[in-house]
């Protein structure tokens, strides 16, 4: 899984500028593809989601077809958001610049910044490690 993590942590470590946000963007569960207009203005707002969008598509690669549709998973990570992913990159990112200079390895690095941040996104770390670990069976 190390170059699947590292290409993800890539997505990851890329930050936005924007900040605005109103109460709609992003609010749509990760499990669904936001209609392209809708992305279009979400990225625009918050040039995050274009990161948002390429993790989500890249997610495909490691399940099944109807992963995104099967009623366990809409249960389990539909309050999931798109917002949520969002806030989670640039979180992941923030903490990445700011351990970066403890850390000569990067695998180390991405290995304590993994387990900092799995404590305030649970349910991200639950989804995540379910698409990976479905890649593997």
């Amino acid at each position: 899984m190390g170059m699947k993590k590292t290409l993800v942590v890539f997505f990851l470590f890329v930050s936005c500028t924007g900040n605005y946000q109103s109460k709609d963007v992003g609010n749509l569960s990760i499990l669904k593809y936001p209609e392209n207009k809708e992305l279009n203005r979400w990225i625009k707002i918050d040039s995050q989601y274009a990161r948002v969008y390429q993790v989500r598509r890249y997610f495909e690669n490691f399940v099944k077809e109807d992963f995104f549709q099967e009623e366990e998973n809409k249960m389990e990570f539909g309050e999931l958001t798109w917002s949520d992913m969002s806030e989670y990159q640039k979180k992941y990112a923030e903490l990445l610049n700011k351990y970066q200079k403890n850390y000569k390895d990067s695998k180390e690095l991405t290995r304590f910044v993994d387990s900092v941040i799995m404590l305030e996104y649970p349910i991200i770390d639950d989804f995540v490690s379910k698409i990976f670990k479905l890649g593997y069976d």
